[in-house]
């Protein structure tokens, strides 16, 4: 039987003049490729379908269970082989790379001008690849453990942290991306192995390019440089398993001390379930108008609570949203968190009972599709577009459709349901007592 020789789709859009290439290559990885006319700058993302909350799974019948923070441990490791320190050979080239692990992705990146070819196939080396040498994982131990210890004193991350476990009874959100202490000394060559053979079969990952390339150059290149790297295993059946997540939060208040000079307020609230794909997007969208609408710079509750000192430049509102959770967060610095709750959850209050105008509304929605326009101007933010896309599972030239249908009704519905108190936790961070 001869194989199918991969060919990419163009799949289009004319309300953005947009078009992706996409196919699925021969090693069962699919890629997506987006044009760039005129831009220099090249960027290859390698993305597993693989975060820190995807410790425990089904594989073949068989149920797996590793250490938090171990996709983060996999992501530093795979930098690693025989040969050497691979971010080396990308900056020999003239090449920036780096990677990230989020609650649901890991994503390994580089930017070039010059020799993408062969930092695509370094790429898919340092993902394909392992190379879990236990003198080199305990030396990577250690540094992830320094990485752990040091942002204990980091109040930013804390205080987001202390919102996650005040907001989740079970959830794996709980854990730090980058686990514990604890955790990572229990993380070895084997449980790495078993991750990476699970997680980073090409049939769980996506190879994403933005650049001024032609498409069969591209595929040529995706499908050299994945049939030399990619492993001739066949796809194992994974089933994630997560634990059930109560409707309501762990705790309404947490406070810590800390090496501060002002204290810090996140206040938080959980949806008790997120869907997914457009659905998932949906929420998103509307969640966030909502939250523009009420807490933006341009809102007459941050005029006033900037005025009177309870907030600085630093507060924000935002909604995060992942297949299978979501929650918004607001706060920042401040004089006085207990005043800056009161007064945030009197705005909140107010909402709920009043509703938002619909002229406000129509501002905010125009404006979101104004940033969404925007993603599509440089390869670096075309990515990162189609990054989230994966984390959401959502197709992208959807969004403006999407946006056209927010109604004033849909945002204050929302308002009534996304700011129930029986799902809110406060984050407190207090300076330490002299």
């Amino acid at each position: 039987m001869i194989a199918r020789k991969p060919r990419f789709i163009a799949v289009k859009s004319k309300r953005l003049d947009e078009v992706r290439h996409e196919t699925l290559l021969s090693c069962g990885m699919k890629l997506i490729f987006v044009p760039r006319p005129g831009f220099q700058k090249r960027i290859a993302y390698a993305v597993a379908d693989f975060g820190s909350i995807n410790t425990t799974w089904l594989q073949n019948g068989k149920q797996h269970q590793v250490p938090g923070g171990i996709a983060h441990f996999l992501e530093h490791q795979l930098f690693k082989k025989k040969s050497g320190d691979l971010t080396d050979r990308f900056s020999e080239r003239g090449a920036y790379c780096n990677a990230h692990t989020s609650h649901t992705q890991t994503a390994y990146y580089f930017e070039c001008v010059q020799h993408f070819e062969e930092n695509l196939d370094t790429l898919m080396e340092l993902a394909l690849t392992p190379f879990f040498d236990r003198k080199l994982v305990d030396i990577e131990r250690d540094i992830i453990i320094q990485e752990i210890n040091s942002y204990l004193d980091h109040p930013h991350w804390q205080s987001y942290q202390q919102l996650l476990q005040s907001l989740y009874v079970k959830h794996p959100l709980r854990v730090d991306i980058a686990g514990t202490e604890a955790m990572v000394r229990d993380i070895g060559p084997e449980q790495l192995q078993e991750c990476h053979a699970a997680w980073y079969h090409p049939s769980n990952m996506t190879l994403i390019i933005c650049g001024d390339m032609k498409p069969a150059d591209v595929l040529r290149m995706a499908e050299a440089a994945t049939g030399k790297h990619a492993p001739d295993t066949p796809a194992p059946r994974l089933s994630r398993e997560l634990p059930a997540e109560p409707a309501g939060v762990t705790a309404p208040k947490a406070e810590r001390r800390m090496f501060v000079s002002r204290p810090r307020l996140l206040l938080g609230f959980k949806d008790p379930g997120a869907p997914e794909g457009k659905a998932l997007a949906r929420l998103d969208l509307v969640s966030s108008v909502a939250l523009d609408a009420l807490l933006s710079r341009e809102s007459e509750a941050f005029e006033r609570l900037y005025a009177t000192g309870l907030i600085g430049g630093d507060f924000g509102a935002g909604y995060q949203a992942e297949k299978g959770f979501g929650y918004a967060v607001i706060g920042g610095e401040t004089s006085d968190p207990v005043a800056l709750q009161r007064e945030l959850l009197i705005v909140l209050d107010d909402a709920r009972a009043r509703g938002v105008s619909a002229d406000v509304i129509e501002r905010k929605r125009r404006k979101f599709l104004g940033s969404y326009l925007r993603a599509f101007n440089d390869p670096e933010s075309t990515a990162y577009a189609y990054l989230g896309a994966l984390g959401q599972q959502v197709e992208l030239f959807e969004i403006p459709q999407i946006a056209d249908s927010v109604t004033a009704e849909q945002v204050n519905a929302r308002i009534q349901e996304m700011f129930d108190p029986s799902r809110r936790a406060a984050s407190i961070i207090l300076p330490q007592a002299s």
